[in-house]
């Protein structure tokens, strides 16, 4: 297991929190689903990488069905809570790297790069997203695959926007606030996590950006950072999105 600490150190307030908030995705769904591509496409299941991988939930799971993975993501709070998990499962085949979305180079190239749960909202640009595209071409395998999924401008601005949602969990209450930016695409969400310990309480907020971006900008993209194939479907199904689809899924093939 490798962390690189050398590389960008952001901090995550609600790391110890995060597996609890995020309670209610169904992450091996998701990677059941993701993985299917894999063999429509007849990719190899070798070598994976999880880009955001967070706590590692998503990465345990894809872990089952390849020889090794690696787990990137910025946050090395994140990765401490992962690396506990694959510690108690004895988990040999993950690997762990702190790195940017934008900017991660390999060795050796994957079958395939998997990133979860809108993680590619939070770039928050055209360039960044290309950065990030380039970066996942460089390092798969020729017929390798790229897959990730998207909150779309629908979800972002009508489904998110005003919207206040207190969550009462086993250990804390979160409270979740939306706002969408017009001007800017972007969808502000403040979280604010409360909880009692030893008798006193306490609460920490953070905030998180997400950009909506149009089927058709993530697909010129993607083609611009070299994939030949850039397919789009409604999450969790095998149909193409429509104007009310409220997350969408890309598989693209080098």
């Amino acid at each position: 297991m490798i962390i690189d600490f050398k590389a960008v150190k952001p901090f995550s307030k609600i790391a110890r929190f995060y597996d609890e908030l995020m309670e209610y995705v169904s992450y091996k769904s998701w990677v059941d689903y993701s993985l299917s591509f894999l063999d429509i496409f007849n990719v190899k299941k070798r070598r994976f990488l999880d880009l955001a991988c967070g706590t590692l939930t998503p990465t345990i799971y894809l872990s089952e069905f390849c020889e090794n993975i690696v787990g990137l993501d910025r946050s090395i709070q994140m990765l401490e809570v992962g690396k506990a998990k694959i510690q108690k499962l004895k988990n040999k085949k993950i690997k762990l790297i702190v790195s940017d979305l934008r900017n991660f180079h390999f060795k050796k190239s994957f079958d395939a790069i998997f990133c979860f749960f809108d993680s590619m909202n939070y770039l928050l640009s055209e360039e960044n997203l290309f950065n990030c595209f380039k970066c996942a071409y460089e390092n798969l395998e020729r017929g390798g695959v790229f897959i990730f999924d998207m909150n779309t401008i629908f979800a972002l601005k009508e489904i998110w926007d005003s919207r206040i949602e207190v969550k009462v969990h086993k250990n804390f209450t979160s409270i979740w606030k939306n706002e969408w930016i017009e001007e800017k695409k972007i969808s502000k969400l403040e979280i604010q996590i409360e909880w009692e310990e030893n008798g006193e309480k306490k609460s920490v907020k953070e905030f998180h950006f997400e950009k909506g971006y149009k089927v058709e900008e993530i697909i010129n993209i993607l083609k611009k950072a070299g994939f030949r194939i850039a397919n789009v479907y409604e999450h969790l199904k095998y149909s193409e999105p429509n104007s009310y689809t409220t997350r969408v899924q890309y598989v693209s093939i080098k």
